[in-house]
């Protein structure tokens, strides 16, 4: 069981609607639960699945402005609100944006989950606009043919956007992010 809590750390005038704007859109990805207002800041939801905490964290990444904490607990045997408390232990007090903390509840080594992160927290900071039009679409499951077409523009235009987004890295990241958040998981089962 997963838990993703975010702190929005920009300079937004009217923070409390962004942020409630924010948890509102989060809420409606694949396999989050709805995502709590905790404060003017702060917001937590508990998370299927490890590729819906991926999906979650490079959302909330490619926004800019969060700091992210992820709570790891087992499915077996830890409630909601368990798993809630590590992903705000995570965040900590001073959680700088663009930062991913992990802590599991079987206080296994968590850096190489905090590690992928900040390297596709990298890649998604570099993006142009053009690239992450692109990148949208092909996460979006359409193929580079279709991309192109729904851009407007030629297969080779669009494999050239998706080279200068980091396409293949963000993939790679997210597969690895994945992996290590089940291996992580797995761990607090067998605790």
């Amino acid at each position: 069981m997963f838990a993703v809590h975010a702190r929005y750390r920009g300079r937004e005038r009217r923070r409390a609607d962004l942020v409630r704007r924010s948890a509102e859109a989060l809420s409606t990805l694949d396999g989050v639960g709805r995502f709590e207002l905790l404060g003017v800041e702060d917001i937590c939801a508990v998370v299927d699945s490890a590729e819906a905490v991926t999906d979650t964290t490079m959302a909330l990444l490619s926004a800019g402005d969060w700091a992210i904490g992820i709570g790891i607990a087992s499915n077996s045997g830890a409630e909601p609100d368990e798993v809630r408390k590590l992903a705000t232990a995570a965040i900590g007090r001073r959680c700088r944006t663009g930062v991913v903390r992990v802590r599991s509840q079987s206080g296994g080594d968590t850096s190489g989950i905090t590690a992928v992160f900040a390297l596709l927290a990298h890649v998604l900071a570099k993006r142009t606009t053009e690239g992450r039009e692109a990148t949208q679409l092909m996460r979006g499951g359409m193929s580079q043919n279709e991309a192109a077409a729904e851009l407007g523009i030629s297969k080779q235009a669009m494999s050239q956007r998706l080279a200068a987004a980091g396409w293949t890295a963000e993939t790679a990241g997210w597969k690895l992010a994945v992996g290590l958040l089940r291996r992580a998981e797995d761990a607090t089962e067998r605790d």
